[in-house]
């Protein structure tokens, strides 16, 4: 496995990706209105994705970068992107930026533990450059173009809804990326946010990350990240029965919406597949700005949704083939939404009877003898968590950003045996 790092504005990088190359779009582009991470005297300054003049012209921006990620996308392959919302009128957002990024001598942010006194934090990162200093003033000058100040813009919920109807709902135009399938919405829960100002709100704590993909069957899977089953539990449903001790009565599971015995592939001996709420703890990185991915992360969607091995010749992902024990009818390739099987259920339906074990006993083989690694794209790509992870499990990756001192950053941590940093022009040139 490899990684490629690429200096330059994710718009020009993305031109000089080939069409249907890559398996995972993974990445989290820079909020609304919250931070600036280059310096003053960077060329494209004036580019910033992230200094929108309001929320419209931003999803404006996202849908025409996800037209692009669904150029250069498999067939199977999927989208990740995370987002967090913005309030308009208050802090950095709808106000002017300061001048952002890491200057030379500056400490990096690393929150209130450091600086002894919670209430600071806030004061700490605009002294920083991390955001903003003003308060509301592009929310007054543009009062049509953003909500009420205090209120959320809603844009992670914008973004998806957009990509799922094919249209900017702001402006009600029609998206340039398409109508897409929108498969999971998923929370990210931090248990340890930065504090900012409170006030007459709750502490913000969590993001979202859309998840879809364009084509109907896509690469997927779910064993890859399922998670232990408790012994009672495995147990019970292995019986086909689930009671509570003290009920008397067959028990409807609140978390599943339904009795348990009927639900295996939620709790049974195979293991419990991940929700589509995460709770994950940030890990910061000292090199780097506050708000670096944690590792944790990427790990699921890299695993479940970047094949190890693609076919060069017809494209087709290896998939894993699963054996199911007695009482599960046989065999069913896993991946692919579990569409097809072999001598077992349609749509990869396991079988509701005995035991619910079950064993990789190898992959699809398309018979071209000619593969690829899988490939995650990150057109943000900071400091290379994203090439990290995928690199860690197998996978080659390519990653994209503006600043090239996040490149360093970046070879730091993937390590130059892995990571090859380039420059568009330096390309371009060649």
């Amino acid at each position: 496995m490899s990684a490629r790092y690429i200096v330059g504005d994710v718009r020009d990088v993305l031109a000089t990706i080939p069409d249907g190359s890559i398996d995972l779009v993974l990445t989290s582009p820079p909020f609304l209105a919250l931070r600036s991470y280059l310096p003053a005297d960077h060329p494209d300054k004036h580019r910033e994705i992230g200094s929108e003049p309001d929320p419209a012209t931003f999803l404006d921006t996202l849908l025409l970068l996800t037209a692009e990620w669904g150029r250069v996308l498999a067939p199977h392959g999927s989208i990740c992107v995370e987002l967090g919302d913005t309030y308009a009128g208050s802090g950095g957002a709808g106000g002017d930026y300061a001048d952002g990024g890491l200057r030379e001598g500056q400490e990096a942010f690393t929150g209130s533990k450091r600086q002894g006194n919670p209430r600071n934090d806030k004061q700490q990162m605009a002294a920083q450059g991390i955001i903003g200093t003003t308060s509301g003033e592009r929310a007054k000058a543009n009062p049509n173009g953003w909500p009420l100040p205090k209120s959320l813009c809603g844009i992670p919920h914008l973004y998806h809804l957009s990509l799922a109807y094919g249209r900017n709902l702001l402006t009600g135009e029609e998206s340039p990326a398409g109508r897409w399938r929108v498969r999971n919405v998923v929370a990210w829960c931090r248990p340890n946010p930065p504090v900012g100002a409170l006030g007459d709100k709750f502490r913000p704590a969590t993001s979202y990350m859309t998840v879809a993909t364009r084509a109907q069957k896509r690469y997927f899977d779910l064993d890859a990240v399922r998670g232990p089953g408790s012994p009672n539990t495995n147990a019970r449903t292995a019986k086909g029965v689930e009671s509570r001790p003290s009920s008397g009565k067959k028990a409807n599971d609140e978390r599943t919406g339904g009795n348990r015995s009927t639900m295996p592939e939620v709790h049974g001996t195979e293991g419990a597949p991940p929700l589509d709420y995460w709770v994950i703890p940030t890990a910061p990185y000292s090199g780097s700005h506050y708000a670096v991915y944690p590792p944790a992360l990427c790990e699921r969607p890299i695993k479940s949704m970047v094949p190890a091995k693609v076919c060069t010749v017809c494209g087709a992902p290896s998939e894993r083939i699963v054996e199911l024990e007695p009482g599960a009818g046989g065999l069913h390739h896993a991946n692919s939404g579990g569409s097809q099987t072999v001598g077992g259920h349609p749509n990869g339906h396991r079988s509701q009877m005995g035991e619910r074990r079950a064993t990789t006993i190898g992959w699809t083989d398309c018979g071209h003898d000619s593969w690829r690694n899988g490939v995650v794209l990150d057109p943000f790509a900071g400091s290379g968590t994203t090439l990290m992870v995928a690199t860690g499990h197998g996978r080659d990756a390519i990653g994209i950003d503006i600043d090239a001192r996040n490149a360093d950053l970046a070879l730091d941590r993937v390590g130059p045996l892995l990571l090859t940093v380039e420059h568009l022009a330096d390309e371009v040139a060649s």
